[in-house]
């Protein structure tokens, strides 16, 4: 019975030793580890950074600039509000149809295309056209197409 408990204890204090060396290794990870420099201040300053975002945000899409963009919006006869859309001719880019447009498609531009023409659009505001136009000219340093009125 003696020798049983002594293996019991020598057990015992085996695994206390391990489970001692486990917990020292991970305190000592951990002060080597970026999160263990953290500070109330750079909290903060993380806090002021996000502030700071979404004020800018909260200032680019006020009521103020929507009414001013839906101001550019005209009326067709029918009710209908007039678009526009950049064309471009295929022949002008050396880039396929398809990679050209899921190309724009991960730039937030959409497109058709035709047997001749590829055109971005159709938009209400043509403001977002010029954003198209500005990229293209940025991607190929040259300027690509022409805005026109979108007709079915």
């Amino acid at each position: 019975m003696r020798e049983l408990v002594k293996y019991l204890l020598g057990i015992v204090i085996i695994l206390t030793i391990i489970y001692t060396i486990f917990i020292s290794y991970n305190v000592f990870v951990f002060i080597n580890s970026d999160d263990s420099n953290l500070k109330i201040e750079s909290y903060s300053k993380d806090i002021q950074l996000i502030a700071e975002e979404r004020a800018s945000l909260e200032e680019l899409f006020n009521d103020a600039n929507l009414q001013e963009s839906s101001n550019d919006i005209n009326i067709n006869y029918d009710g209908t509000p007039i678009s526009w859309v950049l064309k471009i001719e295929r022949g002008s880019i050396d880039v396929p149809s398809d990679k050209f447009k899921s190309d724009l498609l991960e730039n937030s531009f959409i497109s058709i295309v035709n047997d001749e023409y590829i055109f971005i659009g159709p938009y209400i505001d043509k403001s977002q056209l010029e954003l198209a136009k500005q990229y293209l000219q940025e991607r190929f340093s040259q300027e690509l197409g022409t805005i026109e009125r979108w007709k079915i």
